[in-house]
């Protein structure tokens, strides 16, 4: 270690297996119909004499999504695999949880999310777009005073 470095025990990382949560995720019959694995341009035109004007608004409609998917359709395929190639945009997002309402006890959740799935869709809390991959200890207070 470095002269003024410390060592601190941040805990007990509580995860789950990416792969594992992502293949059941994009599986499942409520989910995998509103996915989007095929990128498109989208544009929107006012008026039949006005140039169309491209529309940025989802990550499948994005220019380096695109690239990324003729990219990975381009690339030489796993030998013997037939299986369809996508590319697969993920959001990672994290709060702070109190645990009880009587303690200081906190937990931080690591939450995951497919970018292929609509805004719209992910929004909706009906829709469940959020999934639980890992659970963070709370850093102890001793870290934020000595590292001061």
């Amino acid at each position: 270690m470095r002269p003024r470095q410390k060592e601190f025990d941040a805990g007990i990382l509580h995860h789950c297996k990416l792969m594992s949560v992502i293949r059941e995720k994009i599986t499942q019959p409520s989910v995998y119909p509103h996915l989007h694995f095929e990128p498109y341009k989208l544009f929107w035109q006012q008026q039949d004499n006005i140039e169309p004007v491209r529309v940025h608004g989802e990550l499948y409609t994005l220019e380096a999504f695109i690239e990324a998917h003729r990219d990975l359709q381009d690339s030489p395929q796993e030998p013997g695999c037939l299986l369809p190639r996508f590319v697969l945009g993920l959001i990672f997002a994290s709060d702070g949880t109190q645990l009880t309402s009587f303690s200081t006890a906190k937990l931080w959740p690591i939450y995951l999310m497919i970018r292929n799935e609509s805004k719209d869709r992910r929004s909706k809390s009906s829709c469940h777009a959020f999934e639980h991959v890992a659970y963070l200890e709370m850093v102890c207070e001793i870290f934020y005073t000595d590292a001061i």
